[in-house]
């Protein structure tokens, strides 16, 4: 079943923090650019060393004439971390950094490896800072669904990268603390992308910087959950834990990356979930390009790899 909802956008209010911290020269340009093109949201700014800067509005590219050096690259990553990289390691040999107000930026560099592990990242050549946004009415459909099945029912939520998974978990969250049928919400953000991409107050109780696996198992001990959020499942011990922690009756609202619902059915780390029909249902995203309107596709998982 596929369903289409036109969703509302609000305007960007975090671009000023950002300038705050952006070189200034960076920051000046995209202030002018906003200014300028006052219609244009901007999802993602793409600094390249020794390459010009590209901005992404609804996964249109445009190309600056602003020119990016490596110097750039370094102020702003110094910026970024408060003036201390090293205290920032642990995220950013995962490839990214989380810089406040739900800004994440992806990181490229080049890694030093011992013993199988990433012990030192230098050579920092590009950097991908990602907007967060809030459409409203993003996961009215969603939660349709869940209602329907009186919460009871887990669903898997599936795209290709960058189309608005987070978004839609976001708008989840403020949805599930509203009205007269609050639930009790855990929310697994161990990118801490969630919590600081919600301006309004929630009752959901929020792990932030956990391992996943982990902080689903403590949500599961301590928080009685009625619904445990979780943004990304991608390896077989986070499966693992939501395999028992499901068994102890919680309902799970997840995400993973999958272009396809053929796709989708054949993740090795979600075999385990399929095989106990643990996800009831599982729920494609996609937005044509340009569009603001989010596009759905509703499958059934029970039995689906028996």
């Amino acid at each position: 079943m596929k369903v289409k909802i036109n969703c509302q956008r609000q305007k960007n209010k975090r671009l000023d923090y950002l300038l705050t911290l952006l070189p200034e020269d960076i920051s000046h340009y995209l202030y002018e650019f906003s200014k300028e093109n006052s219609s244009i949201q901007i999802d993602e700014i793409r600094l390249h060393a020794n390459s010009y800067m590209h901005l992404i509005s609804s996964f249109s590219n445009i190309k600056t004439s602003l020119y990016i050096t490596e110097g750039h690259i370094s102020e702003s990553l110094f910026s970024f971390c408060n003036g201390s990289i090293y205290s920032q390691f642990n995220t950013i040999k995962e490839g990214y950094l989380s810089i406040g107000q739900g800004i994440r930026v992806g990181i490229c560099g080049k890694a030093t490896i011992q013993n199988g592990d990433i012990t030192g990242i230098t050579d920092f050549s590009s950097l991908n800072i990602r907007m967060p946004k809030r459409i409203y009415g993003a996961a009215n459909y969603l939660y349709s669904i869940m209602e329907k099945d009186s919460f009871r029912s887990s669903i898997l939520l599936y795209s290709s990268p960058g189309v608005g998974k987070t978004t839609i978990l976001r708008e989840l969250i403020c949805k599930l603390s509203e009205g007269d049928s609050v639930k009790r919400v855990s929310v697994i953000d161990s990118r801490e992308e969630l919590k600081s991409g919600i301006e309004q107050e929630t009752c959901a109780d929020f792990f932030l910087s956990y391992p996943k696996e982990s902080a689903i198992t403590f949500a599961t001990r301590t928080m009685t959950p009625e619904i445990i959020i979780c943004d990304e499942i991608t390896t077989l011990q986070e499966a693992y834990a939501i395999l028992n922690s499901s068994n102890c009756g919680v309902t799970f609202v997840a995400t993973t990356h999958a272009s396809s619902f053929d796709e989708l059915k054949c993740k090795e780390i979600l075999l385990p979930l399929f095989e106990r029909n643990v996800f009831k249902y599982a729920l494609g995203i996609s937005r044509r390009c340009g569009s603001k309107k989010y596009e759905y596709e509703l499958n059934s998982l029970v039995k689906c790899c028996v």
